[in-house]
């Protein structure tokens, strides 16, 4: 169904999620959504969210792994609950898309991602425990269709005014269990994990020394020159992206 891969993919997304694990590991969210949107550049869009979830599930059980104790677990199993009915009508949706509306939409919910960055008056009000439960349903639904919503979770969960390790473990289980929903669902309408292993397992393995990486920059201070130019750049990827699936 798909081109052979090639070693040119191989080294240059390996690389990318070396560097992205280490970015998401530090500040909490941000890393999947450049190695997505490199991906859209090198692999065919149809097969960019099931790999991308296959490489995100490393990063993200490495992430748990390293921050399980501090985990908020009130939230995560609300989280939870209705995730399951969530990735299942994404699913129905998925299915029933082109490869360019796959990456208009996807490009589209990073560039609205941007934007999602709750200020500091923001974080002195808690967000409703049991909005968790419509929370989990959304994401579970939109990782089917776009793959990269860490970022939305991360405002989300920022308003819970956590302390760093917490919150970015949290988002780490987050993202642990929507990855593994959405492998498990694009393996059960027949997607080929298997023709992308060579790709799949040394990102993976590259996303485990990233992961410890950022861990150990983790209680350092973030460089504000970084996150703008971070911003800037993919900012003009995804409008980039935007015109080539509309044109």
């Amino acid at each position: 169904m798909f081109e052979a891969v090639t070693l040119s993919q191989v080294i240059s997304i390996s690389s990318l999620t070396f560097f992205t694990s280490a970015i998401t590991s530090f500040i909490g969210a941000g890393g999947g959504t450049i190695l997505l949107l490199f991906m859209l550049y090198v692999l065919p869009a149809p097969s960019v969210i099931p790999v991308h979830g296959c490489i995100q599930l490393m990063s993200n059980t490495t992430r748990v792994y390293l921050l399980w104790q501090h985990m908020q677990w009130g939230i995560i199993l609300r989280f939870l609950a209705l995730m399951p009915l969530g990735v299942y009508l994404g699913l129905i949706l998925y299915n029933a898309l082109s490869a360019d509306y796959i990456q208009l939409l996807i490009a589209c919910s990073i560039l609205l991602s941007l934007f999602l960055r709750p200020g500091h008056s923001a974080a002195k009000s808690k967000f409703p425990k049991p909005a968790y439960y419509l929370v989990g349903l959304v994401i579970g639904f939109g990782n089917m269709i776009v793959g990269v919503l860490a970022p939305l979770l991360a405002a989300v969960l920022r308003l819970e005014n956590l302390p760093k390790e917490a919150t970015v473990g949290t988002l780490g289980f987050f993202g642990f269990a929507g990855n593994l929903l959405k492998i498990a669902g694009f393996a059960a309408v027949g997607f080929s994990f298997s023709a992308y292993l060579p790709i799949i397992l040394p990102a993976c393995l590259a996303s485990i020394a990233g992961s410890i990486i950022g861990k150990a920059l983790l209680t350092r201070s973030t460089n504000k020159f970084f996150t703008t130019a971070f911003k800037v750049v993919i900012c003009l990827l995804a409008i980039k992206l935007i015109a080539d699936a509309v044109i």
